[in-house]
Formats: structure tokens, C-alpha cells, sequence
């Protein structure tokens, strides 16, 4: 039985507090509720620049264009590197077919065929089989007179969506969500960067431990002695002698 107070003469129940408070706090959800809620906490964004930025894996043309001259004869040795690095890139692509395109019909055909022979040679040297090197054309102009020597291969590729939309004033952004080109450099970054695009859809199978250092480790830790490695004192970074 709450008590009862008299207050002006008139009667009051002490306990009307907890009830009022308990209508305020109703309020205060059904007002939550009703609203719409906003967060500012970054780490409550549903934003994600994965989802806004997908990188996707596709089958794409690679290929390596290489200028030729009416005259040319050899070709430059910048260009032998070009060749050797993109030969090793069809290799680790696990392509079947490299394609030597060579130009029909230009001024520069007949050049083009004594470059491309040397061509062959370098992506023999760099452990591509001969098997593998395939011949092909293209029609050119007459008049055309460097029409190059095109290297090609099909392989899979990463790609992520081109950036640079800005439709969204970032000063304005008081949500704190992420705005539209969030994200898209690192994606295209890592697209262009990975090795192998099979490895963002299926990862690779862990190869065996070394027995031989797993055994020295035991051995170490048996015998009551550190497992870690023993680097020599002068391994690892340390700061040049030039100067003095």
C-alpha cells in the first residue's frame, strides 16, 4: 500500500514518479522508432567498398606491340627485354597459345618477318616451347610503313571499375558513410597487382613444411636450447658506408 501525502490540502501518491518516468522512456522509443536512425560511427556504415568497387575475373587479350622501321633489322635491346618479360608472364599465365601477329601487305612487311624470327628466339630462350609460338596476320595499309609486330595470349585477368565519378559532396557527407569513389583506386591497385586472378576465387593449397628445420627445431627444443634462428650479426638491414 503506497503512501499517501497531502500536498495543498490536496491528496497525492509519493510513487507517481517511477510511472511518469516509465510513459517518458515509452515515448522515447516509440520517437526511435518512428524515426530514421543515422549513425556516425565509421565502424557502423553499411557502406563497403568491395561491394562498390567489385573486382571481377575475366578472360582478356594480352598483347605487346613492337614497332618496326622500313629499315629496322635487329631488333633494340630495350625491346629483348620487353619480350623475355612478357614471355615469362605467358608462361606463368598457364596459356596455351602465344601468337606472333605480324602486318600484311604494309611497306615494313618484309622487316617485320626478320624481326619476328629473332622474336621466336627470345621466347625460346626464356622456356617458352616452340609447340606453344603460333604465326598469324593482320591486313595492313600499303602505306603503312611501321606497322608493328603484335605478341598476344589469352590469359585470365582481375578488373575493378573504372574511378572517378564524384557525385556526392564530400564536405557535405555528415553521415560519415562512404562516398561513391571510396575504395576504387586500392581495388584497381589490386587487381593489377595479383598474379594469378584464380587466386581471389579459390586459394591455393599449402605446400609441406620443411621436415629438415621442423627436425632442428625439435632437436633445439629436446635438448633445452633456443628454437628460434640464429642470424649472424651482420645480416639484415643496416646503414650504408657511402660517404665515409
Amino acid at each position: 500500500m503506497s503512501e499517501i501525502a497531502t500536498v495543498g490540502g490536496e491528496r497525492s501518491d509519493c510513487n507517481w514518479w517511477p510511472r511518469a518516468l516509465a510513459i517518458g522512456l515509452l515515448c522515447l522509443s516509440a520517437a526511435a522508432c518512428s524515426g530514421t536512425y543515422r549513425s556516425a560511427v565509421v565502424g557502423a556504415v553499411p557502406d563497403d567498398y568491395r561491394l562498390n568497387h567489385p573486382i571481377t575475373i575475366s578472360e582478356g587479350l594480352a598483347t605487346l606491340d613492337i614497332p618496326v622501321g622500313m629499315e629496322t633489322r635487329y631488333l633494340p635491346r630495350g625491346m629483348e627485354d620487353n619480350v623475355t618479360g612478357f614471355a615469362r608472364v605467358f608462361m606463368q599465365s598457364g596459356s596455351a597459345i602465344i601468337a606472333i601477329v605480324l602486318p600484311a601487305g604494309s611497306a615494313n612487311a618484309y622487316a617485320a618477318a626478320a624481326i619476328a624470327v629473332q622474336i621466336e628466339q627470345i621466347l625460346l630462350a626464356a622456356s617458352v616451347p616452340l609447340e606453344l609460338i603460333q604465326y598469324r596476320s593482320y591486313p595492313a595499309q600499303p602505306n603503312e610503313t611501321e606497322a608493328p609486330i603484335r605478341l598476344a595470349f589469352v590469359q585470365i585477368m582481375a578488373n575493378a571499375s573504372p574511378c572517378g565519378p564524384w557525385p556526392d559532396n564530400v564536405a557535405r557527407n555528415f553521415n560519415n558513410q562512404h562516398y561513391a569513389n571510396f575504395g576504387c583506386a586500392t581495388q584497381n591497385n589490386l587487381a593489377a597487382m595479383i598474379a594469378n586472378p584464380l587466386d581471389l576465387l579459390y586459394p591455393r593449397v599449402m605446400p609441406p613444411p620443411n621436415a629438415a628445420r621442423r627436425g632442428d627445431v625439435l632437436q633445439n627444443y629436446q635438448n633445452g636450447h633456443a628454437t628460434d634462428t640464429d642470424y649472424p650479426a651482420d645480416f639484415g638491414g643496416g646503414i650504408a658506408a657511402v660517404g665515409q
